[in-house]
């Protein structure tokens, strides 16, 4: 049941904001007064309704007057485009703190121009993007200066040596897919939560095109089974094309297979097979590698997490956050046989889209 922040406020707008699930609160556009907030913001919040009359969506943040500047970009913007989105730091009744985003949308009601604010908790996901903040200064200050190092060394041996081009040219060529991994890594932390200018993705080439950066020639492609000793690729469908950045899906590619092959066992090698999930509409990418046990599943994906010796512990969570910034999501659980299977779904709406883009 929503409540009111004050007796005047209509009974129409009452049902805008009792319709949605999340905290929603509206101000009257001109006065900046609540006028109308739903249930869940105690929820939320800690305040009853009724004391957003008086306390005001400002007044409950860390640094007001920075909530209020937020804001006001916010409803600036909504004026312009529709809509406008601010992040801000809440504390609560009882003292404790979350970050907040809300969604800002003008609207009219009768004669009453109102800005409605849809309020929800991303403490979650602002931890996660620091994190990947902090991954990204590591890759920066950490990795770049001895990278440019070791690119010098190679100018150094090709006027100092003579023969072994081959050996040199592909040792640029490791050096620059390292120095590719750095800046796409600054990319998706500095554009992690959306995806400018996608394009039509063929999965096919992007597939074939991963497992060649991770395994070189160590292994191969396949469609029955893998080398003794050599991991092995199997693609079991014509995948089709998928609307994506197409740097940031290779990546995403390139780690689910660095994690299969890096956690294989024994001497046979490991097969990893890529294939459509049932109903078309996302991508299965199964091993027969060792697995990931019960209790490890919903972990995988957080920042650090890895049972690999020379693990870095990035590689499923930079997975998570490139479907993320998809709209797509991922999930993990054991394939027939005994491996990995990671699951992305949410990559098409409609099998059939999928099949007809890959036959234009």
């Amino acid at each position: 049941m929503s409540e009111f922040a004050g007796p005047s406020a209509d009974s129409l707008l009452l049902e805008v904001v009792d319709d949605l699930g999340d905290a929603v609160i509206a101000r009257d556009a001109g006065s900046g007064e609540v006028v109308a907030v739903n249930g869940t913001v105690e929820e939320l919040f800690g305040y009853p309704p009724a004391a957003f009359r008086e306390l005001g969506i400002d007044e409950c943040a860390v640094s007001p007057a920075q909530a209020q500047d937020a804001r006001t970009g916010a409803e600036r913007t909504a004026r312009e485009t529709g809509s406008g989105t601010y992040r801000w730091e809440v504390e609560r009744r009882d003292g404790t703190t979350f970050w907040a985003e809300s969604t800002v949308s003008p609207t009219t009601v009768g004669e009453r121009e109102c800005f409605v604010s849809v309020v929800r908790d991303v403490s979650e996901q602002t931890e996660r993007e620091r994190e990947l903040e902090r991954f990204a200064e590591i890759l920066t200050h950490d990795l770049r200066n001895p990278l440019n190092a070791a690119q010098a060394q190679v100018g150094i041996l090709r006027g100092e040596v003579c023969g072994g081009e081959e050996f040199l040219d592909r040792l640029e060529r490791v050096h620059g897919r390292m120095a590719d991994i750095v800046d796409d890594v600054r990319t998706l932390v500095s554009h992690g939560d959306r995806v400018e200018n996608p394009v039509q993705v063929d999965l096919n080439q992007v597939v074939d095109g991963a497992w060649e950066a991770v395994v070189g020639g160590r292994g191969g492609r396949s469609a029955h089974g893998n080398a003794r000793g050599a991991p092995t690729l199997v693609v079991e469908d014509d995948l089709g094309t998928v609307t994506a950045d197409e740097s940031r899906i290779g990546r995403l590619f390139e780690n689910l297979f660095e994690n299969a092959v890096r956690h294989a066992t024994g001497d046979s090698g490991v097969t990893v097979t890529v294939s459509t999930t049932p109903g078309g509409r996302g991508i299965v990418v199964a091993d027969d590698g060792p697995g990931i046990v019960a209790d490890d599943r919903e972990r995988v994906f957080d920042y650090g997490y890895t049972t690999a010796d020379r693990g870095t512990g990035f590689g499923l969570n930079i997975v998570s956050a490139v479907a993320d910034s998809h709209g797509w999501d991922i999930d993990v659980r054991e394939a027939d046989s005994g491996g990995a299977r990671f699951e992305i779904t949410g990559m098409w709406d409609d099998p059939v889209r999928r099949g007809d883009a890959a036959r234009e």
